[in-house]
């Protein structure tokens, strides 16, 4: 990182500028913390390239694009403003080298490394293409190293393949000696240039020379049109894959899935990359560390402060506390479509005024929930707990205006997910919308509510992909969520921790930045392991594990894997502490797992309203409306509900429309029956822990609060 120049902001947005990262020629990049101390590169756009309107349409084009990707190797966008003087998007910061700086340094990578970093950017890419896009610059600088895989950056050249508008013929674009001979003629491209380009940046990551050579920008396009590649230096193993991705005919080459499959390697015990290239990230990642004390911040609300407990009144507002650098302590560390829609539209519960009664101004909500998919069980949780409070806002005299509910059923499914936001978008009486249930779903939901500028907020999903103007993360991210457990192994003196995933993107998330954090007290030995969902060596790889006879299992993968694991552990006689994430936290692993559940220690956002003080109003309302105790996530969806209500009553109009709420939402406080909601201003991420601890007991979830030091 280098210090500002002259010209460079001091804060973009609500992010605090710490340093340069890069320049180029159309703007620059800069390393930025956000007000809860998160660290993010954000790309500032020129100011005469955004005089131009030709060039901010592509700006936009770029930042839908982007948000588009969905894999675990691609950087994701978490926050943007196209329309700014000077437009800007802000990345996830992955403060690893890329690949030109750690060859530079350290020099070419031994086979197996380039090996395992051929298969994990073509499955970047072929996530990528899946999209419907094309990446166009594909090269060592744009790929940046960290200890769990590399991060493909810069999309700003990418185009989606039916992107006729904005594309020139006759236009070299990309990066020479790395681009594809159709680029270096000016020729349409497709998917067959980045993985030509893909070819180039592993013979270069094997050889650390350009397969083309160097010199005159004219003479490597020359070169890289009419000879052949230079390979002398790559591995025997490593040739035939990449002198297939340098074919000169587009049509001769292998796609991105073939590449990902010539390049799996069996051996995923070992780290990937040579200690030299590590030591490096570890270098650069202690850097992170020494920056500058966060700014003191305090988030308040809009409106005078009013009591907005549970349904008894119960509980005062207090304003949580801001989140800070997270650091662990006592061995804990930083931590860093097509389709029907089932619809369901006023019941008499929902609409305002009594009879007799003069009516009152009614506003509507929208519900977006999976009601009869795979989640349906949290999406049925969801749907009650918005009711309850919908029907309660409607029977106080004091409120200014009464909601009305619509709901849309996706059934998790994306497509349907999309769809479902264009219908509710559409409706221009809505003026927010509370989920959806899936993160697939939530994803596919965005670009809808963002166009309508319409509030999204989410009681359930943790991605930080999925983060941008208009959306509200209601519970910690998913790598946040981990921040406890972090605590917990550090009070019990736990360490030799066996860290799992099950190579989903949610896994990723969870685990990587905790396996950063444990790994940087000293005083914590991390051994990852990866045991996919499913798989067929899921008893060897257990077997593994615990003959390293860990201090500790955490496994940070989705529901699905997490039964037959428990299972293979037990079986393989582990019966030291064992910890889950959010996914555990689900009727379904009790009951596929069976008595090889009992005494799992679960993390999750959502509150128990039968054990928590502050929800023991919530939970008598909700036994009478619903004969029935209330299940996970209801009292979050509740809370929701009376969080956008607050708002609404905060702006004292008449009839406040979608628009008035945004900016006004993410400034909110609001005490809830399950915990205090406070939003990062610049991407509404969750402000606070808001993690709670449950242990597998006799066949159930045992709630025992948010204090690690007492469970």
């Amino acid at each position: 990182m280098e210090p500002l120049g002259p010209g460079d902001p001091a804060r973009i947005a609500g992010y605090r500028v710490l340093g340069r990262l890069g320049a180029g020629g159309m703007g620059v990049v800069l390393l930025g913390r956000s007000a809860g101390g998160t660290l993010v590169a954000v790309k500032l756009i020129r100011a005469e390239y955004a005089d131009d309107a030709s060039f901010r349409a592509r700006f936009r084009r770029e930042v839908a694009i982007a948000r588009r990707v969905r894999t675990r190797y691609a950087v994701p966008v978490v926050d943007a403003d196209t329309e700014a003087a000077a437009p800007w998007l802000a990345t996830a910061f992955v403060p690893g080298p890329s690949l030109a700086d750690a060859v530079g340094a350290t020099g070419p990578l031994p086979a197996r490394s380039t090996r395992v970093l051929g298969g994990m950017l073509a499955e970047a890419l072929d996530a990528v293409h899946t999209a419907g896009m094309v990446h166009r610059d594909v090269k060592p600088g744009n790929v940046l190293l960290a200890s769990d895989g590399p991060r493909l950056i810069d999309f700003g050249i990418a185009r989606a393949l039916d992107d006729t508008v904005l594309t020139a013929a006759d236009v070299v674009i990309g990066s020479p000696g790395f681009l594809s001979p159709e680029q270096a003629q000016g020729r349409p491209t497709g998917p067959p240039s980045d993985v030509f380009s893909l070819g180039c940046v592993l013979a270069y990551a094997a050889t650390g020379t350009r397969p083309f050579g160097s010199g005159p920008v004219e003479a490597m396009l020359f070169r890289t049109v009419h000879d052949p590649a230079r390979l002398d230096g790559v591995p025997a193993q490593l040739r035939p894959v990449v002198e297939a991705c340098l074919a000169k005919k587009p049509g001769e080459r292998p796609t991105a899935a073939e590449v990902r499959a010539a390049c799996v390697e069996d051996d995923t015990e070992r780290g990937w990359l040579p200690s030299s290239v590590t030591h490096l990230i570890a270098e650069r990642s202690a850097r992170m560390l020494a920056l500058p004390e966060i700014d003191a911040t305090r988030v308040d609300g809009p409106a005078p402060a009013e009591s907005s407990g549970g349904p008894d009144g119960e509980g005062s507002p207090r304003p949580p506390g801001r989140r800070r650098m997270l650091f662990f302590a006592s061995g804990a560390a930083t931590l860093a479509a097509a389709g029907s829609t089932a619809w369901l539209i006023g019941r008499d519960d929902e609409t305002g005024g009594r009879r007799g009664e003069a009516a009152k101004p009614v506003l509507r909500l929208g519900l977006q929930a999976d009601l009869s998919g795979p989640e349906r069980d949290a999406g049925k949780a969801h749907e009650q707990g918005v009711r309850l409070a919908v029907a309660e806002h409607n029977a106080r005299d004091d409120n200014p205006f009464a909601l009305a509910l619509t709901v849309a059923d996706d059934r998790g499914d994306a497509a349907r997910a999309e769809s479902a936001a264009r219908r509710l978008a559409a409706d221009g009486r809505i003026v927010a919308v509370i989920g959806a249930t899936g993160t697939d779903a939530a994803g596919a939901t965005l670009d809808a509510y963002d166009e309508a500028g319409l509030t999204l907020l989410s009681v359930l999903d943790g991605d930080i992909r999925h983060m941008n103007r208009i959306f509200l993360c209601a519970r910690p991210s998913n790598a946040m969520q981990m921040y406890p457990v972090g605590q917990y192994l550090g009070l019990h003196g736990l360490d030799d921790i066996a860290l799992v995933d099950d190579e989903s993107e949610y896994g990723r998330q969870v685990t990587r930045l905790f396996a950063e954090g444990l790994r940087g007290t000293g005083r914590v030995d991390v051994m990852p392991q990866t045991v996919p969902a499913g798989g067929r060596d899921t008893g060897a790889r257990v077997r593994t594990v615990v003959a390293r006879s860990p201090g500790a299992v955490v496994y940070g993968g989705e529901a699905e894997g997490l039964a037959g694991f428990a299972r293979a552990l037990t079986a393989a006689g582990y019966r030291g502490p064992r910890i889950a994430s959010q996914a555990a936290h689900d009727s379904r692993f009790l009951a596929q797992a069976g008595a090889a559940a009992e005494g799992w220690l679960v993390v999750s956002t959502a509150t128990d309203p039968l054990a928590a003080p502050s929800a023991r109003g919530f939970a008598r309302a909700f036994r009478a409306r619903y004969r029935t105790d209330p299940p996970p996530f209801a009292a979050e969806a509740y809370d929701g509900v009376r969080l956008i209500a607050s708002c609404l009553r905060s702006l004292d109009r008449p009839r406040p429309t979608r628009h008035d709420l945004v900016p006004v939402v993410r400034r909110t406080t609001h005490q809830g029956v399950s915990k205090d909601y406070a939003f990062e201003p610049e991407n509404g991420g969750y402000v606070g822990t808001g993690v709670f601890f449950y242990r597998v007991t006799h066949g159930r979830f045992r709630f025992l609060g948010s204090d690690p030091r007492k469970v």
